[in-house]
């Protein structure tokens, strides 16, 4: 994909994001329920206390309150995320431990916008549907790799395409939409598309949902190899597949 569409697309959901954040911190409080068998994985490694996290894409910092729930407190726990509205969500809810930054992981080099250190736990949560381009989701997975700890985890979910249901039903045309109609659709990637949320289809974000192809070919570019991989039915008919890494 070229740089002048993966740009467009990332700023349909800077925009989705800087308008629409306290209404989706809202619909986005309950914890996932893939997150379940994360936490057993923690506890099956040993890893249960005294984790250091690196939230990728934290939004409303949910997860991090998943794990204080879980009785996985984080010594040390990162949040970054490009939204502003969705960071002060965040720093409401007052984790102990917890720090957060604003920083955009697609504006440039990942790898510089990303804290430095090792972390035990790095995490990419409803994250990687956004990244436009296989090539930025590739150096987006890599550099979040490099921040894992030599005995850690990089676990990332990937969200699976909604079959026919109330998912598809939300799919909007690209030339229906005005601010995308100056994208070519030929520039696109297969799996790209425009999803209207909220009531009466108000808003609209990019969505690029990867199929099993896609994920084993980025796989196999990581320097990691897999130590779990699951589905979490995680709420209004919508699925997510979670891979858990470890370093290579």
């Amino acid at each position: 994909m070229d740089d002048a569409t993966a740009r467009a697309l990332d700023a349909i959901n800077l925009d989705f994001y800087r308008e629409r954040a306290d209404e989706f911190s809202a619909a986005r409080e309950r914890p996932w329920r893939g997150w379940s068998r994360l936490a057993e994985l923690l506890r099956e490694r040993g890893d249960a206390r005294e984790l250091e996290v690196l939230d990728a894409g934290c939004g409303n910092g949910r997860f991090g309150a998943f794990l204080a729930a879980e009785g996985l407190a984080a010594r040390r726990y990162v949040g970054v995320d490009a939204s502003p509205g969705l960071l002060a969500h965040a720093r409401a809810r007052g984790l102990a431990g917890a720090e957060y930054r604003a920083a955009d992981l697609l504006a440039d080099d990942p790898g510089r916008a990303l804290p430095g250190g090792a972390f035990g736990l790095v995490t990419l949560f409803g994250v990687l549907h956004h990244v436009a381009g296989f090539e930025r989701r590739r150096a987006l997975a890599r550099a979040l790799l490099a921040r894992v700890a030599a005995r850690g985890l990089f676990v990332f979910s990937a969200w699976q395409a909604p079959g026919p249901g109330p998912g598809e039903g939300r799919r909007v045309p690209w030339g229906e939409w005005a601010p995308a109609r100056a994208i070519d659709p030929a520039a696109l990637e297969p799996g790209d598309c425009l999803l209207a949320w909220g009531p009466g289809r108000a808003a609209v974000r990019y969505v690029h949902f990867a199929d099993d192809a896609e994920l084993d070919a980025l796989l196999a570019d990581l320097p990691a190899r897999a130590v779990a991989v699951w589905t979490g039915e995680d709420g209004r008919g919508s699925s997510n597949r979670y891979f858990a890494l470890a370093p290579a």
